[in-house]
């Protein structure tokens, strides 16, 4: 089968949409992925956010970069207001308006692409935008210079298709002397949570002993060949590589050839119980 756009080929109206094709696919695709992202984020704690965010943010303006972006570092803060202009004039939103505001800046963006992804996550998430794009990026670019963003306030207008977020760029907190970063404690944490259950689970294994495959036992005396073919008793075999005790007993069968030997060597002793053998079982009941 070869599909082309919106249908199967033998669809009687080639060029238009199949009965199944989905209004504005890649749009919902790209707001897919930004849910299910930024969702999973949410199931972080701060420190492992921010490597994460900062290797995605690097990772996506080398992958544009490497198709015309054409956005060069200079090193500087200005960066962020370069990037940020770079995304609105390809289409990222429709318009970005930045106000001052008494703490930081104040941004209102216009017909944001993807928009109904960050309402949804609004919901669930005290900052939506952490797997946008282009906060991303920026979060890359303020962590270069030894400063992270730091989200205030946020609003959607649904009516009018605005949304608000009033950011500050704020230096980033330095590790006390003597102290250890709280991602490596955070990477430590989770090594050891690894080992541990990697530890509990081998201890497990090693309290499973089964036996497998075809054993060669010997048809006269019922021993078993093992591994360097030595013979060995059944429940020696067996307790040497299971959990597994044995006792011992002996079987009725057994019970009445060596009970009735000993009946034969001590005539005077009392008589053994009757034998299994003679017990006399009714006849079946004849059908009529």
């Amino acid at each position: 089968m070869v599909y082309i756009s919106g249908m199967p080929t033998n669809d009687p109206n080639p060029g238009g949409a199949g009965a199944d094709a989905m209004p504005l696919f890649s749009q919902r695709l790209y707001e897919a992925l930004l849910v299910s992202y930024g969702k999973i984020l949410t199931k972080y704690d701060a420190f492992a956010q921010a490597s994460i965010l900062r290797d995605v943010g690097k990772e996506i303006i080398d992958y544009l970069n490497r198709h015309g972006f054409a956005f060069t570092e200079t090193g500087e803060v200005a960066d962020l207001a370069k990037l940020t202009d770079l995304f609105v004039r390809n289409g990222f939103v429709g318009k970005l308006e930045v106000q001052a505001a008494e703490t930081g800046s104040n941004y209102i963006w216009h017909d944001l692409y993807g928009v109904d992804a960050y309402r949804e996550l609004h919901e669930i998430s005290d900052n939506p935008f952490l797997a946008c794009p282009l906060n991303l990026c920026l979060y890359y670019l303020a962590d270069k210079h030894g400063k992270s963003m730091r989200l205030l306030k946020k609003s959607f207008d649904n009516k009018n298709g605005v949304v608000e977020s009033q950011y500050v760029v704020v230096e980033r907190e330095p590790l006390k002397p003597g102290t250890v970063d709280p991602l490596v404690i955070e990477n430590i944490r989770l090594y050891e949570i690894a080992r541990d259950r990697a530890d509990r689970l081998q201890k497990a294994l090693d309290e499973i002993h089964t036996l497998r495959g075809i054993l060669p036992i010997c048809a006269s005396c019922k021993k078993i060949r093992d591994e360097k073919g030595y013979w060995q008793q059944v429940e020696v075999y067996i307790a040497e590589r299971t959990d597994a005790d044995f006792s011992h007993g002996l079987c009725p069968v057994c019970m009445d050839k060596y009970m009735g030997a000993l009946d034969a060597m001590c005539p005077a002793c009392p008589p053994s119980p009757p034998k299994a053998s003679a017990v006399v079982r009714p006849a079946p009941t004849e059908q009529k």
